[in-house]
């Protein structure tokens, strides 16, 4: 019993190093300087992308014309024959393991 409860408590503290180990990268700062630098990278980003929304045309077709093309006389198809033969690969049967 006392193994179990030594495991069970190992594996908790484990479990609870780990969770706070993963953070997910957000993080909350009451720095003044910190929060300016981020509006001020935050609006840059904005400026950027507002600058190549407005230098990018938008795409538009050449012409609306339609192309005709000659009619041609259809040939016949031709087959594809391949000198070698493939075999199916066989596997062999997974071994159990020993206890």
């Amino acid at each position: 019993m006392n193994k179990l409860s030594l495991i069970l408590l190992m594996s908790l503290a484990t479990a609870g190093a780990y969770a706070q180990g993963t953070g997910g990268g957000i993080t909350t700062s009451t720095d003044p300087a910190r929060a300016a630098a981020v509006e001020k990278h935050a609006q840059e980003l904005q400026e950027r992308q507002s600058k190549e929304a407005t230098s990018k045309p938008a795409a538009t077709h050449a012409s609306s014309k339609k192309t005709t093309t000659k009619k041609t006389k259809a040939k016949t198809p031709t087959t594809h024959k391949s000198s070698t033969t493939h075999k199916s690969s066989t596997t062999k049967a997974a071994k159990a393991p020993k206890s």
